[in-house]
């Protein structure tokens, strides 16, 4: 005989049950949210479980004419904007009989700078979009291969325990994450990320070259639910509009800033957490009841 259906099974959460019952001293967070100040905040936030940095080296030429466009220059910094790199399947791996830890091939990385340029007062000029940069070069005979400083790879082996990310869903395609400086790529993933800062070593105007440092760091980062104290809410400038204007808009704009009161949940307070709405007597006695209550 099959079961019947329709019948949909409710399930509410701590804060929201809470207060189901006959007890008027319980205060009901979905008729009058809570305000305030909680003693605990529940984070979901990025955690760093593993992490390596190398350092690798190169000089490359700047793009045509870009000097003669601004005669003056006599500094130049370096912020790296992207990295690309062509990925095979063996970059990222799981190192056998080791679950835990995997292993990051890294090579032929493509880099775009944004390169500055500064007068001898420091004073910016210009700031010029280099591309088709490589660091890592698989090819042992490009001029800018050298063992030491510019390998052809470099292989890490980091701690990863809840694995890694893949591109598209795709597990045959595990995904290094470039976190940079565009719009397409400034984000934090899960999984495995890559972060570099650029310092330039040497710029030589005759020749409109630069020698430039990367420092190549990459992190294991996955989400982790975390409950912390804290100092309070936090309290924003403001900036005044000065005016002589009375009006509702004016009193507005002259007053304080807006800001959200209601209070986030406590669903995990361990000071909240063997207290129960059947016997409490204080309404912030009911903030918060485990699922064995």
């Amino acid at each position: 005989m099959s079961k019947s259906c329709g019948c949909n099974k409710r399930i509410m959460s701590n804060a929201v049950r809470a207060c189901m019952t006959n007890d008027n001293n319980c205060h009901d967070v979905c008729v009058e949210p809570r305000c305030g100040t909680p003693e605990y905040l529940t984070v979901l936030t990025p955690v760093v479980y593993d992490e390596i940095g190398i350092n690798v080296c190169r000089s490359f030429t700047l793009p045509e004419n870009l000097l003669d466009c601004y005669p003056t220059t006599a500094y130049a910094s370096a912020e790296v904007i992207d990295i690309a790199t062509e990925r095979c399947a063996e970059t990222i791996a799981p190192i056998n009989s080791r679950p835990n830890c995997y292993e990051v091939t890294l090579t032929d990385l493509n880099v775009t700078f944004a390169v500055r340029l500064y007068d001898c007062c420091k004073r910016l000029l210009t700031t010029a979009r280099v591309t088709d940069i490589v660091y890592l070069p698989s090819d042992i005979c490009d001029e800018s291969h050298d063992e030491d400083t510019n390998p052809s790879s470099v292989t890490l082996d980091l701690f990863a325990p809840y694995g890694v990310a893949y591109t598209d869903g795709n597990v045959d395609n595990p995904s290094l994450n470039y976190i940079g400086f565009s719009t397409t790529n400034n984000q934090l993933v899960q999984g495995l990320n890559l972060m570099s800062i650029a310092k330039v070593l040497d710029f030589d105007i005759s020749d409109n070259t630069m020698t430039v440092g990367l420092t190549l760091i990459v992190k294991t980062v996955y989400f982790t639910q975390y409950q912390i104290p804290h100092n309070g809410r936090a309290i924003v400038s403001k900036g005044d509009l000065t005016s002589e204007e009375d009006s509702l808009c004016m009193s507005f704009v002259a007053g304080s800033l807006l800001d959200r009161t209601i209070k986030p949940l406590e669903p995990c307070n361990p000071y909240d957490s063997k207290k129960s709405c059947d016997s409490c007597t204080d309404p912030n006695d009911c903030a918060c009841l485990t699922p064995d209550d």
